[in-house]
């Protein structure tokens, strides 16, 4: 099969598994759950007999009846869905052209004509690439001419062996490789320079869906010299405990890709370009909210293993005018002090107003007959579109060892291993039994946060990059959490961007 066939094979499945995602709350739902994964499907038999009789009822229609002679088997639709890429599946021209009219296209050369956009991307598709070497057995000898006709015949002839020279060649190579491996290491690691980097494209081209939401990352360093690796951060990754994570990264040795990816969650997520391991570029992509819709789900580690719950939409959580996790929906399983369940509550998508002149202030409490745990941290986070942070984490009186505080670039305190400055958090101890009030004021290079009224901390603080606009706000909980209500102001003007009570 052709590399481009292949190409518009990887597409057709994408943009079907999509539209089975997309369609899910109305078809599948409500016999399978919600989304989380294909993997975690529990009757992966009876979702595909389900989903062969929605594809039968759609040709149906599509084809005015005319669909026995047009449909695969349920083997086929397994191999598809849940064996693609790990071995060899084939696609005849029929099969092809059921997916593409299942999609809405006319047929497979429909589908092709209306996605000739790939014919400009270079996407990664693995495969073995074979180099072999011709007449291995004159490696060790030499070919010299026997006469001067004009077909010339040749002799092989073995080169002279003695200890000396053996012994003289056999660390001069050790010499030359080490001289030659220390040079060509320090030729590759050096840094690349601002006029190398300026053909350099890395960004997002193409997005499908909202929750999950795919995303293609392209990128192009054909432009730079001495490439020997390439690799792409995610922005998503892997949690082992509380003081372990790692972050997800792609590597190829290609110097023009196309990555996919899919984000299951709103939020900000910075992207990394590295090459031969240097972060040479970022960018940050936004997955938003519905309009005005905040989210909500839970997380945690158990047993040294991530999960997380699907996430839910707002009015699954609301009652009596507050936003409260449901701790029935956390899983029962902490046993250890590196086991812990948190609730985040999110929204996404802008504020209109700028990271230096913004007043966040909301109602918050935590309480352990809620579903509160340990120090009942509660934690504010607010990114805008150059992920520059502020991070506020109020805790239980007497456990102010474990406050936080982070605005922008500047870190007041954060948790061990990073010592931060030792400054004084106190007041970031409260009563989580009850209703409190945090707000926090950011005017310029200055900010202050105020605890039930009072000011806990006032500073200054720098930003890696210039100011943006607000483009997430969060608030997670050490259990389940409440909130109450949210206001975000402009500290300049007062004027109110975004309010609500719930």
């Amino acid at each position: 099969m052709l590399l481009k066939d292949k190409i518009y094979l990887h597409e057709l499945r994408e943009q079907f598994l999509q539209q089975i995602v997309n369609e899910w709350p109305s078809k599948w739902q409500k016999e399978f759950d919600e989304f989380s994964s294909f993997e975690a499907l529990k009757s992966k038999n009876a979702f595909l007999e389900a989903l062969l009789a929605d594809i039968e009822d759609v040709l149906h229609q599509q084809l005015n009846g005319e669909t026995k002679n047009e449909l695969f088997s349920k083997d086929f639709l397994r191999r598809f869905v849940f064996e693609y890429g790990t071995k060899e599946v084939r696609i005849q021209t029929r099969f092809r052209n059921v997916i593409s009219v299942y999609l809405g296209y006319t047929d497979w050369d429909d589908f092709r004509q209306k996605n000739n956009d790939l014919d400009r991307q270079n996407i990664h598709i693995n495969y073995v690439n074979i180099e072999e070497s011709l007449f291995p057995a004159l490696r060790k000898m030499q070919a010299i001419p026997l006469s001067d006709e004009p077909y010339t015949t040749f002799q092989a002839v073995k080169p002279r062996f003695t200890v000396s020279r053996f012994v003289f060649g056999f660390f001069l190579l050790i010499a030359l490789s080490v001289l030659c491996y220390f040079s060509f290491d320090w030729w590759q690691s050096r840094p690349f320079s601002s006029e190398e980097l300026k053909e350099v494209q890395f960004k997002v081209i193409k997005t499908v869906g909202q929750y999950p939401q795919a995303v293609r990352i392209f990128y192009d360093v054909s432009s730079l010299p001495r490439v020997q690796k390439v690799e792409v951060g995610l922005g998503v990754g892997q949690v082992f405990n509380a003081q372990k994570a790692k972050a997800f990264f792609t590597d190829s040795e290609q110097l023009v890709d196309t990555v996919a990816q899919t984000y299951f969650y709103p939020g900000i997520y910075q992207l990394v370009l590295k090459v031969n391991g240097q972060a040479i570029k970022k960018y940050h992509h936004v997955v938003y909210s519905k309009p005005s819709a905040w989210s909500s789900w839970g997380y945690g580690v158990a047993y040294e293993k991530a999960w997380a719950t699907n996430i839910s939409t707002t009015k699954d959580y609301i009652s009596n005018g507050v936003l409260h996790f449901d701790p029935q929906a956390f899983p029962n399983e902490i046993k250890g002090e590196f086991d812990y369940r948190q609730s985040i509550h999110a929204l996404t998508q802008d504020f209109g107003i700028p990271f230096d002149s913004l007043t966040i202030e909301a109602r918050l409490k935590n309480p352990e007959s809620e579903g509160g745990e340990s120090c009942y941290n509660m934690e504010l986070n607010a990114f805008d579109k150059n992920f520059n942070a502020l991070a506020v984490r109020i805790v239980q009186e007497g456990c102010t060892d474990f406050a936080q505080l982070t605005v922008g670039a500047s870190v007041f305190r954060r948790q061990t291993p990073h010592t931060g400055k030792n400054v004084d958090l106190d007041r970031f101890g409260i009563n989580h039994n009850e209703w409190n009030v945090l707000k926090i004021k950011i005017l310029e290079k200055r900010f202050w946060v105020f605890v039930n009224d009072k000011e806990a901390y006032q500073g200054y603080f720098k930003t890696k990059d210039s100011s943006a606009e607000l483009v997430d706000l969060r608030f997670s909980f050490k259990g389940a959490g409440s909130i109450d209500w949210v206001k975000v102001s402009n500290s300049y003007t007062g004027k109110v961007v975004y309010q609500t009570d719930f």
